[in-house]
C-alpha cells in the first residue's frame, strides 16, 4: 500500500537518496487521468437525470409524480455499489473489480438510452447506480492510500461533470443522446483500465471489522441527511426553474453544480485548519437561508448559488469527521447512507410536487437542510 513516512532529523548522515522511479511517476499518472476521467463521468450520469425529468414524461408517459424514481433507482443501485465491489474483491484485484463496475456503469447508460418502457429505464438505471458505486468506491479508496489532497481533486471532477451534464443536455437534448455518449465515454473508460498498474492492496475482510455501531449509524443518518438535500435540489432544479418561469433552467442548475465545485476547491486549501463539526453546522445553516431563498422565484437563482457554496465543504467535512472517531475502512458505510438519501429524497420530493405543486422543492430541501442542522447539533454533544 502507497504511503508517505514522516522524516525526523537523522544523529547520522542520511542514506543516499533513491533515484527516481520513472516507471511508478507514469503509472501514478495513469491512475490520475483515469480517476480524473472516471469521476467526470460520474458526475455527468448523476446529474443528467434531472434535465431529463420533462422528456421521460413525454416518452414513457410518466407523472411528475414517478419521474424522479429513475434518479432514485439509481441512487439505490449506487448504494449497492460498495457492497458489490467488497465481494468482487474476496476474488479479484481492484482493477478487475472497478474494472466490472464502469462496464455495467456504460451498459446501464445505453439501456436507459434504448429503453422501450419506463420500467426497462428504471432497471437500466439501478445498472447503472451499482456500477457508478462500485467506480466511486475502487477510486476513493486508490486515491485514499495518496492523501487527503489528492482525493479531494478527484471527486471535484465529479463537480465539474455535474457542471457540464446540463449544458450537455441542453445542446443536444436531454433525452437520449447525452446517455448514449456517456455510454461510449464509459466504455472507453473501462478499457482504459487495463493499462493503470497501479492500485492500492485492498483487504475486504477488514470491512466487517466491529466499530461501535450505534454511533457509526448516527454518522450514517448525517450523510443520509445531506446528500438528500445536494441530489434533492440537482435533480429538480431544472423542473423547478422552469415551472416558475426562469428563462435559462438549465445554466441555472449549472451554476447550482459550479457553486459546489468551487466550494469544495476552495475549502480544500483550508478546510484542515477548521473543525469539522462546525463547519457542517454552519454549512447547514447557509443550506436553509438558500433553500428558502430558491423558494422566491425573483431570488430563486441566488438561492441555488448560496444552497451549492453552503453545501460544498458538508461531504468532506462529515468524511473528516467520522474518520477521527472510526477507522477508515469503515468510510464506505457511509457512502451508501448517503446514496440512499439521494434516493429517499428524490422520490419524496416527487410526491410531494404531485400533490402540493413545485414549491415542495425548495420547501423540501430547506426542511431537510433544518433537520441537518438538528442532527449536527445533538451529534455534538454526543462526541
Amino acid at each position: 500500500m502507497l504511503a508517505f513516512l514522516p522524516m525526523s532529523a537523522p544523529l547520522t548522515p542520511p542514506p543516499p537518496a533513491k533515484p527516481a522511479n520513472p516507471r511508478r511517476d507514469r503509472n501514478l499518472t495513469v491512475l490520475y487521468a483515469a480517476g480524473f476521467a472516471a469521476f467526470l463521468l460520474l458526475g455527468l450520469s448523476q446529474a443528467g437525470y434531472g434535465p431529463a425529468f420533462g422528456r421521460f414524461r413525454a416518452v414513457f408517459g410518466v407523472s411528475t409524480e414517478v419521474v424522479a424514481g429513475i434518479s432514485s433507482a439509481h441512487f439505490f443501485g449506487s448504494a449497492l455499489g460498495p457492497v458489490l465491489l467488497g465481494a468482487l474483491l474476496t476474488r479479484f484485484s481492484l482493477r478487475t473489480a472497478v474494472m466490472v463496475g464502469s462496464a455495467a456503469f456504460a451498459a446501464g447508460l445505453l439501456c436507459i438510452g434504448l429503453a422501450p418502457v419506463w420500467p426497462l429505464a428504471l432497471s437500466a438505471a439501478f445498472l447503472t447506480g451499482l456500477g457508478f458505486g462500485a467506480i466511486s468506491g475502487g477510486f476513493n479508496a486508490a486515491f485514499a492510500t495518496l492523501g487527503a489532497g489528492p482525493s479531494s481533486l478527484v471527486n471535484a471532477m465529479f463537480g465539474i461533470g455535474s457542471v457540464a451534464a446540463p449544458l450537455i443536455a441542453l445542446t443536444l437534448g436531454a433525452y437520449p443522446a447525452p446517455f448514449f455518449l456517456l455510454a461510449v465515454l464509459s466504455a472507453v473508460l473501462t478499457l482504459s483500465l487495463r493499462g493503470v498498474r497501479v492500485w492500492p492492496e485492498q483487504h475486504p475482510e477488514l470491512a466487517g471489522s466491529r466499530v461501535e455501531r450505534s454511533k457509526v449509524a448516527l454518522f450514517g443518518v448525517l450523510f443520509f441527511v445531506y446528500v438528500g438535500v445536494e441530489a434533492g435540489l440537482g435533480n429538480w432544479a431544472t423542473t423547478h426553474l422552469s415551472a416558475i418561469g426562469n428563462p435559462n433552467p438549465e445554466v441555472i442548475t449549472s451554476f447550482y453544480w459550479l457553486a459546489l465545485t468551487v466550494g469544495r476547491l476552495g475549502y480544500a486549501a483550508i478546510g484542515s485548519r477548521l473543525n469539522a463539526s462546525r463547519v457542517v453546522l454552519s454549512c447547514a445553516l447557509a443550506a436553509t437561508l438558500g433553500s428558502l431563498l430558491i423558494a422566491v422565484p425573483i431570488l430563486a437563482p441566488l438561492g441555488y448559488i448560496v444552497v451549492g457554496l453552503g453545501i460544498a465543504p458538508i461531504f468532506s467535512s462529515l468524511l473528516a469527521w467520522f474518520t477521527t472517531r472510526f477507522p477508515v475502512r469503515a468510510a464506505p458505510l457511509m457512502l451508501t447512507a448517503g446514496s440512499l438519501g439521494g434516493a429517499v429524497m428524490s422520490a419524496l420530493i416527487g410526491l410531494l410536487v404531485g400533490r402540493f405543486g413545485i414549491q415542495a422543492v425548495p420547501l423540501t430541501a430547506a426542511a431537510d437542510a433544518a433537520l441537518l442542522i438538528a442532527l449536527v447539533l445533538w451529534m455534538r454533544r454526543q462526541f
